[in-house]
């Protein structure tokens, strides 16, 4: 018995070393804010003791886009894109709660109808009654969702690499979403985020891994762990995905454009063809040389194929 005690001890011993050796502790909020707004950034009150960070770029009078970032990512996901469409069309892009210079929702929220709304409020702060929905990965899915709950807010929907799909191939989370998903990385995940873990997911999460540049990385890490981030990932990580309205999918009646990265291994290829066979108006078009996140890899691709849709989906509306 003593030495099973004393074991105990020392195991809690070099745990209690192994936390205080490897913590990695918040970035500073004011830092960060300094490092990653620019002239455009606004704050909006989000009425709940929040502040939601958002740009309003590009051409006023286009046609306007709202970009929604994937999860553990920030609105700078879509920098490349702004900058190829920002001529002809006014962009909008916003850290999701949990995400990015928001930081955590004040009411512990995480659900696809609390981001629906959050997204919802930066467009009636811009004056925007409907905008083109672009989203990746879980963007994707909260951008169908959108198309389902405030059919009356959405031009159209682009899903690329979108989460959702219920198919028989299931998805393999990059290294840092599967210790969010396990009650070991849940306990950890808040204090110890070590930086060769962001790179390995965005290894993970593109078709080639020489494109995740250093500069990628620190921006990934240190946003990651802004105040209140971490554990937001981790409540994210235990809200409930609502599988079952995959059923209703069929029922959006606004355009939808498909892309998706072919080397995708996170949402692979499966369920860009299950969503373009559950919705009959939407486009599905692929990228040999991306994975999961396009709009980065191979921004040209991406805001070509964009504008091509728009123009002829507002082309036909206007018939």
């Amino acid at each position: 018995m003593k030495k099973t005690i004393r074991f105990i001890l020392l195991m809690l011993v070099v745990l209690g070393a192994a936390f205080f050796l490897f913590r990695t502790p918040d970035t500073d909020r004011e830092a960060m804010i300094a490092t990653y707004t620019n002239p455009l950034s606004r704050f909006l009150d989000d009425g709940h003791g929040g502040e939601i960070h958002y740009r309003d770029e590009g051409n006023k009078d286009g046609p306007p886009i709202l970009l929604i970032h994937g999860s553990n990512s920030m609105l700078q996901t879509w920098e490349p894109l702004v900058a190829l469409l920002g001529d002809r069309y006014r962009v909008i892009s916003l850290d999701l709660y949990g995400h990015g210079l928001t930081g955590p929702n004040p009411k512990g929220a995480y659900d696809a109808e609390t981001y629906i709304a959050e997204a919802v409020k930066v467009l009636d702060a811009v004056g925007i009654e409907r905008a083109y929905w672009v989203g990746n990965s879980m963007g994707g899915w909260l951008v169908w969702r959108a198309g389902l709950s405030v059919p009356e807010r959405t031009s159209g929907l682009v899903l690329i690499d979108a989460s959702g799909a219920q198919v028989a191939e299931k998805v393999k989370p990059y290294l840092g979403a599967r210790l969010a998903q396990s009650s070991f990385g849940q306990m950890l995940l808040p204090e110890i985020t070590p930086r060769f873990l962001v790179k390995s997911s965005l290894q993970e999460s593109v078709a080639y891994p020489q494109r995740v540049t250093e500069e990628l990385v620190d921006r990934y890490w240190e946003l990651l762990r802004f105040p209140g981030n971490r554990q937001a990932a981790v409540d994210r990580a235990k809200t409930p995905r609502e599988p079952e309205k995959w059923a209703e999918i069929g029922s959006l009646e606004m355009p939808v454009l498909l892309l998706w990265g072919e080397q995708d291994k996170v949402i692979p290829l499966s369920h860009a063809r299950a969503f373009a066979a559950a919705i009959s108006q939407s486009k599905l078009i692929t990228y040999a040389d991306a994975g999961h996140l396009p709009m980065e890899e191979t921004p040209e691709q991406v805001a070509r194929d964009i504008d091509a849709w728009i123009q002829a989906t507002d082309a036909a509306a206007a018939q």
